[in-house]
């Protein structure tokens, strides 16, 4: 998962492409089973970052919220 933290591939559209992977958007979502807002979720990632040494950056609260309510997640019942 580290590995694909960072987006790699470009859009070829106009502007700036995505710069973190559904992959960090998926974890993202792990923090929503706690029921926490844009900004709590980013925390919630930098203090998991911390406690396990990683040195990535962590999408900010706009961009979390953008991202989330873009992605579609289908869960196996």
């Amino acid at each position: 998962m580290i590995e694909q933290w960072l987006n790699q591939n470009k859009t070829g559209r106009r502007g700036a492409s995505n710069t973190y992977s559904n992959v960090a958007m998926e974890l993202a979502t792990l923090a929503t089973l706690f029921s926490l807002a844009g900004r709590q979720i980013e925390g919630f990632l930098e203090s998991i970052f911390e406690l396990m040494g990683i040195d990535l950056p962590v999408p900010d609260h706009s961009t979390l919220c953008r991202r989330l309510s873009k992605l579609n997640i289908k869960i196996p019942i």
